[in-house]
């Protein structure tokens, strides 16, 4: 990537980050109108008890767990002279996912973050207070609201599939490849919807947890695949 390529994501990696920030400080309304979506009083988030949600979500899970397990075969491939994926690629996704949804997300913010899941604060009919999603809060003790780890998991999947894309793209046909890209797109955003869709977790949650792991993989890809330029 070059210097100008790394300048531009950077600069709408911090407007997007900027952004987002402002509007769910400012109107942290925004949350709870979009969890309320999918709020019935008396009945609660009709949709976390669909087994078939529940599958969907599990499987998404599972491939994020896959890509995991590929990319650590690929580097052991590649190590033992037998690449069948560019090693660099291969490190970067795991690197992706270990600093972003397991050391960021699940071994810092969910465990000392303090945010109430939607379907936990008074406003849905649990017992805890709604917090904003940038400040600390004390209304959860362990596994929080804030950020999504799902959420996280299915952003480094999509950047995932994105890193892959090339050699994928030896390899099949043009229409498979299309096929390959519009997957890539809608299994990733749908895990990320169905936590909000559940009840498990806030639109805010969700955002953040996109924009840290992307923020991640940028600094891997500035430290990974820049182009010296002369």
């Amino acid at each position: 990537m070059s210097r100008s390529d790394e300048r531009r994501l950077a600069v709408a990696w911090c407007v997007a980050l900027a952004l987002s920030a402002a509007v769910f400080q400012l109107w942290p309304g925004v949350d709870l109108a979009v969890s309320g979506w999918f709020f019935t009083p008396g009945s609660g988030f009709a949709l976390a008890g669909s087994r078939a949600l529940d599958i969907l979500r599990e499987a998404i899970w599972g491939l994020s767990l896959l890509m995991v397990g590929f990319v650590v075969l690929a580097i052991l491939a590649a190590l033992a002279g037998k690449p069948f994926l560019e090693l660099r690629r291969a490190v970067f996704i795991l690197l992706m996912y270990l600093l972003g949804p397991v050391l960021l997300v699940d071994g810092l913010l969910k465990r000392f973050w303090g945010r109430a899941r939607p379907a936990n604060i008074e406003d849905f009919g649990g017992t805890q207070q709604f917090t904003p999603p940038l400040v600390p809060a004390d209304q959860c003790e362990s596994n929080c609201s804030f950020v999504s780890g799902e959420g996280a998991a299915a952003a480094a999947l999509a950047i995932a599939f994105l890193v892959i894309a090339p050699a994928v793209r030896l390899r099949v046909s043009p229409t498979l490849f299309r096929l390959y890209v519009a997957l890539a797109i809608a299994i990733p955003l749908t895990g990320m919807a169905l936590r909000v869709m559940l009840g498990r977790h806030f639109l805010s949650d969700t955002v953040f947890a996109v924009l840290f792991v992307s923020g991640i993989a940028l600094v891997l890809t500035r430290l990974l695949f820049r182009r010296r330029e002369s």
